[in-house]
């Protein structure tokens, strides 16, 4: 069987790194500290020792009777009584020969001195130094003294030592509060590493770090697979993510785009708005290169505030597709319905004219009925070569007759292809919402009447659609293509800025005007090259 694998968490990993680094300084810090306070309480004890054998060697006593016959007896005592009172573990006074005339422990008083290292107080220097006689290890200060005549006369020499042992005591008292420091330093230094690794644990959603790698990957396959175009900014509109496809569509390399502003490439894109206001914006054509695309662009909100936004975008090309595709189907259904609605009243006529006997004028009805049915359907089919535009005037040439309104297709009408990046579904938003808008004007008209015109020239197709109805406010003037702007009443003013946007997002030009005998023109030119001079041909 296979052993599972030991691993540690994130958040201990981080801790114990932590309060490993924190003890590795402390304990350095706490070496330096602690060899400083013990360097010092060595020097202190090295210059009391000195100082005491300085007093001693200056005492007349002593030079007095340091060379007399029996100076033991004066120099013993004065020794000890020192020595108890200093504290020092020993003051030793010895002659030139080495020979010791005071001693701590009494039976050593007259006999030779340990074999030491003492020739520079013998030589009339003194000094400290730590050292192990007949006593334990111990700091000693080795002092000289001259004859009380002769001042350039070394008689003798004193040793006062203090014992290791009560110097690292001491030492200890010194560094107590300097250990109780680090200890509380060492507390602290905890206590945070377990708030710090539960902070950066919080701040990555409780994710280890092989988690946090397999959602990256998991990310960018997504990222990647995904059909639409999506790129991630910064505030400042900088690109920070982009996908495969996204990349395709701007036509330039990866390398080339991250970092840069996005608007470099999209230059129609509305970021600021978007990034200023925190609101969302959906479905907004433009164009990127000889592509028009569908663009979303969502505001990034962290805690409450926009730190960039995610802009996603497709090929309306594919869209277009689909839609019309559905469109298609839609126009189809509705020519068959008002096809239907139509035969349904001439049917009944015909069984009217059957009931009364009338067979001939029966006849004569279905005989008019397919024929002008027939040639409507036959010219249109060779003049108009896109479907979905053939089924949309077919359409609107049934609801027409059904709303009583004169519906006239110049004869001139044709078109073959359609022009720029135009759609059908574009076609259809175009047409329908002039026919449409010309239907509703006439409507409440006396002469109730509508023309259109398609031409085709060299430049690009020229669209004309003529009504009956009354004119247009010249107050109003161009925002009558501005969304919400309407004449008709609140609740409209869309269909006509529907036409707009579409012209314009194909260079083209859309215009209106009064017509002298009554009625309004409206005109659409589109180029058949969408980067075209955005003028009509004549």
């Amino acid at each position: 069987m296979c052993k599972k694998k030991f691993s540690i968490s994130l958040q201990y990993k981080i801790m114990l790194l932590t309060v490993g680094m924190v003890c590795l300084a402390l304990m350095m810090a706490g070496a330096l500290v602690t060899q400083h306070i013990y360097q010092g309480v060595q020097e202190n004890v090295g210059e009391r020792a000195l100082a005491i054998g300085r007093s001693i060697a200056q005492m007349p006593e002593v030079k007095r009777n340091i060379i007399d016959n029996h100076p033991s007896e004066v120099l013993q005592p004065i020794a000890e009584e020192i020595r108890i009172k200093t504290g020092a573990a020993f003051i030793v006074i010895s002659n030139m020969e080495q020979i010791r005339l005071s001693h701590p422990t009494s039976s050593n008083v007259g006999t030779p001195l340990s074999n030491l290292y003492r020739d520079p107080v013998l030589g009339g220097q003194e000094y400290v130094y730590i050292a192990k006689g007949s006593l334990a290890p111990s700091l000693r200060a080795n002092i000289p003294i001259f004859s009380i005549n002769d001042a350039t006369k070394q008689i003798g020499f004193v040793s006062v030592g203090f014992y290791v042992d009560d110097i690292y005591h001491m030492f200890l008292e010194g560094a107590q509060n300097v250990f109780y420091a680090l200890l509380v330093a060492l507390v602290l230094s905890i206590i945070g590493s377990v708030l710090v690794a539960k902070n950066i644990k919080k701040a990555i959603y409780g994710l280890e770090p092989y988690e946090i790698a397999t959602l990256l990957r998991e990310n960018e396959a997504t990222l990647h697979a995904i059909r639409e175009g999506v790129v991630a900014v910064d505030v400042k509109g900088h690109v920070r993510v982009i996908n495969n496809e996204a990349v395709a569509i701007i036509g330039r390399k990866a390398e080339e785009i991250y970092g840069e502003p996005i608007t470099k490439f999209i230059t129609q894109l509305r970021l600021d708005f978007v990034i200023g206001t925190g609101t969302a914006l959906y479905d907004h054509e433009q164009r990127v290169n000889d592509i028009i695309i569908l663009s979303n662009i969502i505001p990034t909100i962290v805690e409450g505030v926009v730190v960039g936004a995610v802009i996603t975008f497709r090929d309306r090309t594919e869209i277009s597709r689909l839609a019309e595709e559905m469109t298609g189907v839609h126009r189809f259904v509705d020519v068959l319905r008002a096809q239907t609605h139509e035969f349904k009243n001439k049917l009944h006529a015909v069984a009217g004219l059957i009931q009364l006997g009338s067979y001939e004028q029966a006849v004569d009805l279905i005989i008019e009925s397919y024929a002008n049915n027939q040639s409507e359907f036959e010219k249109m089919r060779y003049n108009i070569k896109d479907a979905v535009t053939f089924g949309l005037l077919v359409g609107k040439m049934s609801r027409a007759r059904e709303l009583g309104i004169q519906f006239v297709i110049t004869p001139d009408t044709t078109m073959q292809t359609l022009p720029g990046q135009l759609t059908s579904g574009d076609m259809v938003i175009i047409l329908g919402n002039l026919i449409e808008n010309a239907t509703e004007a006439v409507t409440i008209a006396k002469t109730k009447k509508i023309l259109l015109c398609i031409k085709e020239k060299k430049a690009g197709v020229q669209i004309t659609v003529q009504n009956s109805g009354a004119w247009i406010d010249e107050e109003l003037g161009d925002s009558i293509y501005v969304r919400g702007i309407s004449g008709k009443g609140s609740n409209r003013g869309y269909g006509l800025a529907l036409v707009s946007e579409k012209v314009l997002l194909n260079n083209g030009v859309v215009s209106h005007s009064n017509l002298p005998a009554g009625g309004v023109e409206f005109k659409v030119w589109i180029p058949y090259n969408s980067k075209g001079d955005r003028y009509e041909e004549n």
